[in-house]
């Protein structure tokens, strides 16, 4: 099963694997050609560091391997495998040392998507579970293959190098790892983004903190090109965690990309003398720390995606889905509160509860139909919130019952307040296809005190009211605290 079926995609980039996926020539050319493109994209790698041997720094054809055969299937595999093999050639190395090079970058790309496969990885980067699977075998795992059948390769075939293996080994692995976390990164974010739109103030906070990431980059690399360390770069990890923090993943991945190609360009001016003394310590440090601001961005990214999806799920659980009201069980819980103070105060009346049921509601739905029949409960959802105080609760229990608490609400208040809520309910009008909609309510008023013993006695009592109310007439309001207490204010 191709796992473009498995993973959410945008539609341009599900359109485009779709049609690598189909019949004909071009699914069998495209994975040859984007061969080459690892080979180009090797070659810009190896062009923008000096390092002995004709090793990189930042090795960019990682991140789009890992990502093509995650994404398109295996089939894929043929791009890291061609494109390595041109550079070993180009580089005119040992065929031991092609087929080490070969094998690893084969396998970096394919052994993480495997096992990403198989553990139910979301590309999405949304959850820290995601980031991390990434983390540990797209960016730790897969590269950790290639640096150590390269330099076994390089050890086989006997290549003369300027350093040790080991120092070869950790720029390997350094290098593919950054270039699978930024690039990787960034193309799982844009492949998966489903919202294009960004806000103006989000573009222009991004804008902004990419000339900080690409100055400091720059500046940075600058001054260890003096032979100096610089503290520059921590700066790098604040940057991007404002990004992930304001503008999510996407601003994370992009400002990772900016200060990985801006360490690039600017590694074209250091003098390639300063290398042999410094290759694994000083000017591996700015990719180190590009590394570790832009998993410290993902990781961020995706803690307030979480957070932002509890906070969702959460509302949710409390709230009415049509009229945004709370929920039966929410508001049972806070009358269940209410009830406790009520005992405290020791009073007949210390809240009111009012019941609100819309009159002969089936016939509005039997007649204009059930849209018009929830923009209607809507209507009166808006009405209901705009008539009470602050602290009152409005919930919907179910259907076209709504109630109402009112907290330290005296009996002329809750009165006054169920008459105007009558009042406007039956001035509410819908002009529709097929005519004139308009609707009433029956409205029960009913103490809560030290004398409700339950919050099951107090909705029965207000229930009761209400029916009162439409026994009388219908369009009216009931109020048991004005029969029982009627001196009670």
């Amino acid at each position: 099963m191709e796992p473009d079926a498995q993973y959410p995609l945008s539609p341009e980039w599900r359109g485009f694997f779709s049609r690598a996926q189909g019949r004909g020539v071009l699914p069998y050319r495209l994975p040859l050609l984007f061969g080459l493109v690892y080979y180009l994209l090797g070659l810009v790698s190896l062009s923008c560091s000096h390092e002995p041997g004709g090793f990189s720094a930042i090795w960019v054809p990682t991140g789009m391997a890992f990502f093509l055969v995650l994404f398109g299937g295996y089939r894929w595999i043929v791009t890291p495998l061609i494109g390595m093999t041109l550079l070993g050639i180009h580089q005119q190395l040992p065929w031991f040392a092609i087929a080490g090079a070969t094998s690893g970058a084969t396998l970096e790309a394919l052994l993480p998507v495997v096992l990403l496969r198989a553990l139910g990885f979301n590309p999405e980067l949304k959850q820290i579970r995601d980031v991390m699977l990434f983390i540990t075998f797209g960016v730790v795992l897969g590269p950790v293959l290639a640096a150590t059948l390269g330099t076994q390769g390089l050890n086989y075939a006997a290549v003369s190098v300027q350093t040790s293996l080991v120092d070869i080994w950790l720029l390997w692995w350094l290098g593919n790892s950054l270039g699978c976390l930024v690039i990787g990164g960034l193309l799982l974010v844009l492949a998966t983004q489903k919202d294009h739109a960004a806000t103006s103030g989000c573009r222009l906070f991004l804008l902004s903190l990419l000339g900080g990431v690409a100055l400091t980059s720059m500046l940075s690399v600058m001054q260890m090109s003096a032979g100096e360390p610089t503290l520059l770069l921590f700066a790098l990890v604040p940057l991007i965690v404002f990004a992930a923090t304001y503008c999510g993943r996407q601003g994370a991945a992009l400002l990772a990309f900016g200060a990985t190609v801006a360490s690039m360009l600017t590694r074209w001016y250091v003098p390639p003398d300063l290398y042999a003394s410094h290759m694994v310590g000083l000017f591996s440090l700015d990719v180190a720390l590009i590394w570790v601001a832009s998993f410290t961005g993902l990781v961020v990214a995706s803690a307030y995606s979480e957070h932002g999806a509890c906070a969702r799920y959460e509302r949710l659980a409390q709230h009415d889905g049509l009229t945004n009201l709370l929920n039966r069980v929410t508001f049972m819980q806070r009358l269940s509160r209410a009830l406790e103070s009520a005992r405290r105060e020791g009073r007949f009346q210390v809240h009111a509860l009012m019941f609100i049921d819309l009159d002969d509601f089936k016939q509005v739905n039997d007649r204009f139909g059930h849209p018009v029949g929830d923009q209607v409960l809507q209507r009166v959802s808006r009405i209901l919130v705009s008539q009470v105080r602050g602290r009152d609760t409005v919930a919907r229990l179910g259907g076209d019952e709504f109630v109402i608490l009112l907290e330290n609400c005296s009996a002329g208040t809750a009165r006054d307040m169920a008459e105007r809520i009558a009042a406007a309910i039956r001035g509410l009008v819908l002009h529709t296809e097929k005519g004139r909609c308009q609707v009433t309510a029956s409205i029960g008023v009913a103490p809560v005190g030290a004398g409700t013993d339950s919050v099951d006695q107090a909705l029965a009592e207000v229930d009761r009211a209400h029916y009162r109310a439409k026994g009388a007439g219908k369009n009216r309001v009931h109020d048991v605290i004005r029969d029982l207490s009627p001196d009670k204010g």
